[in-house]
């Protein structure tokens, strides 16, 4: 298996419990906001904001996750560049595009899965992310 597929699995290779039925997509996830999860980032991938609802989910206070990394939620992204020459990474543009499943892990360790969108955003001339957490209903 190579180094890309052990850190973005496929489908197939997720643990039978954590099989998942495909979202409809970013608008599913607006209409379902107190189930979504929204972050704000800054180019290092460190958490400035989280949605009262993501809290919620995640299980855990805005100050718990502040100038957290976003890979201790999502351990994919650990080894990844979010921003290449200033922009989202097309590689994880095309993951979210496509609708892959991400581990998510709350702060007090629920493991789920769930499809990213991304935005950049331009926020006071700093270059930040916006993170959208949609989490795959099971089966």
């Amino acid at each position: 298996m190579s180094a890309v597929h052990k850190l973005y699995p496929s489908r197939k290779n997720l643990p039978l419990a954590g099989l998942v039925a495909r979202s409809s997509g970013a608008a599913d996830a607006a209409l379902h906001e107190e189930n979504t999860v929204i972050l704000t980032l800054n180019g290092n991938g460190l958490i400035c904001e989280c949605n009262r609802a993501g809290c919620k989910l995640l299980g855990c206070t805005r100050n718990a996750l502040a100038w957290q990394h976003v890979s201790k939620l999502l351990p994919q992204l650990q080894n990844s560049l979010l921003l290449k020459n200033a922009h989202l990474n097309p590689y994880l543009r095309f993951l979210s595009r496509v609708g892959h499943p991400f581990e998510v892990i709350t702060l007090n360790g629920l493991h789920f899965y769930a499809e990213l969108f991304f935005s950049e955003i331009e926020n006071l001339g700093r270059q930040t992310l916006q993170v959208i957490i949609s989490p795959l209903h099971t089966n």
